[in-house]
């Protein structure tokens, strides 16, 4: 039976070059190189009646292709495994690699191997003083949890490193941790080294008994816990350009630690990292292990005085007092440096578990699948049982069977709400907003009934005699009110499209939220036409007096067909009209700039502000209201003023508009935000979900929509 290539990439951009060309290949039994190629790799090897077919070896794919494969060539011959005929070309140039790297070649070693995976604590005795200790602090390179430490940035922050302080855990701030002090360090090979010297203090001669008994139960054969030392840092990072690719450390802000810790979580385990730290959302935790085991001399012990010498112990009490004053002075040193320069507050580092799965679930609603090296969901039912512990589906939290630190029985709706949120805003605005050229958007701080103010009653300037005071105007206001619209409703996620895995439905969601709210706020828009029998909603001509929006009193009610001589008409008809109590005429200001027409009449729209002569007659006289030189340009010019109504059912009515950025015709208010906002309400003892095990999730939409002023629209009633 032959072997086929087979990938089951949810994301088929992102897949590798090694992946791709072997993508379909057919192989003996033995022949193929092994997948996984490499981390996050979706390959597998399918049993299959097809012929074989495949590349002769592997120097006839392409360079990428190759670089990835000779990695794996160097894995084969780290585990001592036979190289596969296809990748014999790499083999000589693998064993060199492997010969100019000797610490990685201890990998092959698979004691050592099981050693570094289980985070096991190594330390050598300096030969030269044995009080101290040989340690390595960290190395550069690629490490187990998937991100980079360039050797460059280690050099540029090697200073820190001298001088360090050793803690006990990651107890930061805290003085009565100190166990010991790093110094010479140096690099070496890719590699921060350099002496801990364990100091006199309890916490020093506790990490001294820490390690003692840990390498007694060692040689004698007993098991032993995984204890290491700990990098606690502050770091800036420079981000993949590629989803999947590793996360590189920019720069090393600063230094806080290296600290003796248990389960430092090497292997890559990043939920044993996150577990391990204390502050994991103010520093990285780096895993680096020192050098070789050997044995190491037991703590130094403190002989109490000989009873009944006064002179002695008043001695002792007096540098006891003065060290106690000692101890205060620095901790408030620290303190006021803290206050001075506080730690950075920003999130550096790893992301946490909560963090990986919330871009989990993101990339579930959208179909695609997770960056940053954060394993995708099967569906909606793992994250259901991930978050839940309910593994009988039998609607109820079990916090102790979850193993994520913050969950409580809210947790998934909220993750759920999160990731809602991100792709209702994503697709929302990538729907066609038609009305955005005509419109004029503001965000307001309160639900109170929105007030669209237009000035008028200035005029023109009047004239300053040289010398003479200047004559104060009088000015005038007129305000249309808009009242808050609260549109919203909930999908409710039921414990039976959970129990099926109906990830599909919950992935249609989003979609369907963003096409509703588009659906609400355009027809919203659309009303201010075509309300009241097509006059729109009455608005104030005065300060206490109302009519219809459009009304033959107010200049701008029409009954004519779309033409090039009534779209003519209708601008001089505009441009006519007066400032508000001043008599004075706006001109220009109202030139009709925007063309409001029903899907029917959108061609013949485009074809009146478009085309170079006049439309409709045979003289070839220049159309004076086609914008641009070429066809194309004017083409263009004319579509973005053609305003194309999807809600208007009367086939013929049109109307005109002056240029909102000249003269606001249309307001547009928002509260909370210009989408959608989703929220989730779940509470496993109350509510939908305990009544009918239903997981809801609610949409709300605040927005105010009216006319600015109606001298900057004109609409025909056909």
């Amino acid at each position: 039976m032959n072997l086929k290539w087979v990938n089951h990439n949810p994301d088929p951009e992102t897949i590798c070059p090694a992946c791709a060309e072997l993508i379909g290949t057919v192989w003996e039994d033995g022949a193929a190189p092994q997948p996984p190629l490499h981390p996050h790799c979706y390959c597998l090897l399918i049993p299959t009646s097809d012929p074989v077919s495949h590349p002769a070896d592997v120097s006839e794919l392409s360079e990428a292709a190759q670089k990835t494969l000779f990695y794996q060539v160097v894995y084969y011959l780290r585990q001592g495994w036979p190289i596969p005929v296809f990748l014999l070309p790499l083999q000589e140039k693998a064993e060199e690699y492997i010969k100019f790297h000797p610490q990685e070649a201890l990998m092959s070693d698979p004691a050592t191997r099981q050693q570094l995976a289980a985070g096991e604590l190594h330390v050598t005795l300096d030969a030269a003083q044995r009080d101290r200790y040989a340690v390595t602090l960290i190395q550069a390179g690629l490490n187990a949890n998937d991100w980079i430490m360039p050797v460059e940035t280690l050099a540029a922050t090697l200073t820190q490193f001298e001088g360090l302080a050793c803690l006990l855990n990651h107890s930061y701030g805290n003085i009565e941790k100190w166990a010991g002090t790093f110094e010479n360090v140096f690099i070496q090979d890719d590699e921060v080294k350099g002496y801990l010297r364990p100091n006199t203090t309890l916490a020093g001669r506790t990490l001294a008994a820490i390690i003692t008994a840990w390498l007694d139960d060692k040689q004698a054969g007993l098991p032993v816990p995984p204890i290491g030392l700990s990098l606690d840092l502050s770091v800036r990072w420079r981000f993949p350009v590629n989803d999947g690719d590793p996360w590189i450390c920019e720069q090393i802000l600063k230094v806080w630690s290296c600290d003796l810790v248990l389960h430092p979580a090497a292997g890559g385990k990043v939920e044993r990292v996150l577990n391990s730290l204390q502050e994991v959302t103010m520093s990285q935790a780096v895993e680096t292990l020192p050098t070789s085991p050997t044995p190491i001399p037991p703590a130094t012990s403190v002989t109490p005085p000989p009873a009944g010498n006064d002179a002695q112990l008043a001695q002792l009490a007096a540098q006891l007092s003065a060290l106690t004053a000692q101890v205060a002075q620095l901790s408030q040193a620290q303190a006021d440096q803290v206050v001075d320069n506080p730690r950075p507050t920003g999130i550096y580092g790893m992301l946490t578990g909560m963090d990986q799965v919330q871009l989990a679930v993101d990339a579930l609603l959208s179909g695609v699948r997770p960056g940053h090296g954060v394993r995708p969901l099967t569906g909606i039912r793992e994250l259901y049982t991930l978050l839940s512990g309910d593994y009988e589906m039998a609607g109820r939290f079990y916090a102790e069977r979850v193993s994520l630190a913050a969950v409580t029985s809210s947790t998934m709706a909220q993750l759920v709400a999160n990731a809602l949120n991100k792709r209702v805003m994503n697709l929302y605005a990538q729907y066609p907003k038609w009305w955005a050229n005509a419109i004029t958007e503001e965000d307001f701080n309160s639900l109170q009934q929105v007030r669209w103010i237009t000035l008028g009653g200035v005029g023109e300037l009047p004239t300053v005699t040289e010398g003479q005071a200047y004559t104060e105007m009088t000015w005038d206001d007129l305000a249309q009110r808009s009242s808050f619209e609260k549109k919203g409703g909930y999908l409710g996620l039921t414990m039976e499209a959970i129990d099926k895995d109906d990830t599909r439905r919950v992935q249609a969601a989003p979609a369907a939220l963003a096409q509703a709210a588009w659906l609400t706020l355009g027809k919203s828009i659309s009303n201010i036409f075509t309300a009241n029998s097509g006059v729109g909603p009455n608005v104030y001509y005065d300060d206490s007096n109302q009519r219809a929006l459009f009304h033959v009193s107010n200049g701008n009610l029409g009954s004519t067909a779309l033409s090039i001589n009534a779209w003519r008409a209708t601008k001089i008809a505009m441009m006519k009209l007066a400032e508000v109590n001043s008599g004075e005429r706006l001109g220009a200001l109202l030139r009709p700039k925007l063309l409001w027409v029903p899907v029917d009449l959108e061609d013949t729209a485009v074809t009146i502000l478009g085309t170079n002569d006049q439309p409709g007659t045979g003289n070839n006289d220049v159309n004076v209201d086609a914008e641009g030189e070429a066809r194309e340009a004017r083409l263009a010019n004319a579509r973005a003023r053609v305003i194309t109504c999807p809600f208007w059912t009367n086939t013929a009515n049109w109307a005109a508009q002056a240029d909102p950025l000249l003269y606001p015709s249309i307001g547009v208010g928002y509260r909370y935000g210009r989408t959608p906002e989703i929220f989730s309400v779940a509470s496993p003892t109350a509510g939908l979900m305990f009544t009918n095990d239903v997981l809801p999730v609610k949409v709300r939409f605040f927005f105010a929509v009216g006319p600015i002023d109606y001298r900057g629209l004109y609409k025909h009633n056909v």
